[in-house]
């Protein structure tokens, strides 16, 4: 049980160091913890590597 819920937390704050990572970039912070979430951590971090970062205006 308890080796679920480590798991379990691992994985959600993965997501959301890529999601921080992210939130200078084109999808921002959500568009990367979603994707990381639905996808993977792994793959939401290659997300962000071949990302552009967000133009500003």
């Amino acid at each position: 049980m308890i080796n679920h819920f480590v798991i379990i937390l691992l994985y959600i704050v993965l997501c959301l160091a890529v999601a921080l990572f992210g939130r200078r970039r084109k999808w921002g912070f959500w568009g990367y913890l979603w994707s990381s979430v639905l996808f993977t951590p792994l793959l939401g971090l290659l997300f962000l590597l071949a990302s552009d970062p967000k133009k500003s205006t």
